[in-house]
């Protein structure tokens, strides 16, 4: 069976069958049987004594084989077990009843006629009677419990008809909540289904979304993946298309070389070569910043963490960037730094915060400094390293602060045309502070020039 709708709906009724069943049992064992066991005995005790006299004279008048034949009819259209003990306390027909039986008969006497209950052992009756000779004799009467046949032909046609109105009713819910179950789960398979054909911007329902069960979770789960899958798919596709641009440019470049290096004098080769080196060289450093960012997505880097000392990392990249920033008349300086500390890879961790300062030293005005600090904070209940390195540059606009750190993304400044950068660098930091639980974020300071805050969690 492949359909969930079906077994669902199918165990539901099996389960509520079976209460209804348990129920309709347990009213026929108590009520109902109660009810007519009571019924039986009085009967029983209005006609007991007459019995007990004309049973007595058949086995006096016919002998044992008449008086077996009238227990038998009596056995048929009463349904009880009938003994007659004579005076020594003895079944005149052999026969050997149960010892409660015998126990009543022997206790029972013509003046009090015994109908009843022995404990929970079953039902009796007894009369004592004298017969025609004048020899006394004792008849004892065990009564079984009712038949259920007998019982739920007791019922009646309106007992049937609720009963068989509860099992229609109960049958109606257990198909809504059935279809309640199923229905969802079989949305979700469609949208699923859609994805994996292309469809990525398909999402559940909102009737889905909206629930607060299990189900409801399920359908916000799987939104959020959709999102995530969507998003990584066309991040991809803008990826490709934008390595594919930027290696377009150097290539280009160098199949012009190339071809005026034919056509030159031996005495202008010397220039030609140096821009084929100068493209190769800038291709090189493409493809390792492309690679590295895509090792840093897959997850593949298999160096091992470490606490790394982030003062001590961040006061020898002030010193690299500062002997660095000569060329342009600027300095880096470090201007406060508590001491902290973090779980990382350590090249990664320096490659991350060397980005950040290497693009502040590039868009930074001659004779300006790149500021950096080191702070210990605490918010949203958790200790952190906040790295702050803020340049004197000309900034970036607002709409364009968040999409700085998308791979080859960058802004279009007179400055970022003259250096020349591919735009990978802040996007490899914000995946590796991301990958080791922190967040990237860039501001403009009030009094000009970007500031890049990095938050990552100390180690405890």
């Amino acid at each position: 069976m492949r359909n969930l709708f079906l077994k669902i709906f199918l165990w539901f009724c099996l389960a509520f069958l079976m209460i209804a069943a348990t129920l309709f049992v347990g009213t026929l064992i108590t009520g109902m049987n109660e009810s007519l066991r009571k019924e039986i005995l009085n009967r029983i005790s209005l006609y007991l004594p007459l019995e007990a006299k004309l049973a007595a004279d058949i086995y006096e008048h016919d002998g044992p084989a008449g008086l077996k034949n009238h227990l038998h009819r009596m056995n048929q259209s009463g349904d009880v077990d009938a003994y007659i003990f004579d005076a020594s306390g003895k079944d005149v027909l052999g026969r050997s009843p149960s010892a409660d039986g015998i126990e009543v008969a022997r206790s029972t006497s013509d003046a009090e006629p015994f109908v009843g209950r022995v404990g929970n052992r079953g039902s009796f009756a007894a009369q004592q009677t004298v017969a025609t000779s004048g020899h006394r004799y004792t008849i004892l009467l065990v009564i079984p419990a009712p038949s259920m046949i007998k019982m739920a032909g007791r019922l009646g046609f309106s007992r049937l008809f609720g009963l068989l109105t509860i099992i229609l009713v109960g049958g109606g819910f257990c198909f809504l909540l059935a279809r309640h179950i199923s229905n969802p789960v079989v949305q979700l398979s469609t949208a699923a289904g859609r994805i994996a054909d292309g469809w990525l911007d398909t999402r559940s329902d909102q009737s889905i979304r909206s629930r607060r069960d299990e189900i409801g979770r399920l359908g916000r789960s799987f939104d959020r993946m959709a999102e995530r899958i969507e998003s990584l798919v066309q991040g991809q596709q803008r990826l490709l298309g934008d390595v594919s641009h930027e290696l377009r440019s150097p290539l280009a470049r160098l199949s012009v070389a190339e071809g005026l290096l034919r056509q030159c004098p031996p005495e202008e080769r010397t220039e030609y070569l140096d821009r084929i080196e100068s493209e190769v060289e800038h291709l090189d450093q493409l493809i390792g910043q492309l690679l590295t960012l895509a090792r840093i997505n897959s997850g593949a880097d298999p160096s091992p963490q470490e606490t790394v000392d982030l003062t001590s990392l961040v006061q020898e990249l002030a010193v690299d960037g500062n002997f660095e920033a000569q060329t342009k008349q600027c300095a880096v300086v470090v201007y406060s730094s508590d001491p902290c500390a973090t779980r990382a890879t350590k090249e990664q961790l320096r490659r991350a915060i060397e980005n950040v300062v290497r693009n502040a030293i590039r868009y930074s005005q001659p004779n300006s400094k790149i500021e950096i600090t080191i702070d210990r904070q605490i918010f949203s209940e958790h200790s952190w390293a906040v790295v702050q390195v803020r340049d004197h540059g000309p900034g970036v606009s607002a709409q364009h602060l968040e999409k700085i750190f998308q791979p080859f993304y960058r802004v279009l400044t007179n400055n970022a045309e003259q250096t020349g950068g591919a735009g990978l660098g802040l996007a490899i930091t914000d995946r590796i502070v991301r990958m080791y639980g922190g967040t990237v974020k860039a501001t403009n300071a009030s009094t000009g020039g970007l500031v890049v805050h990095l938050e990552l969690p100390l180690a405890v």
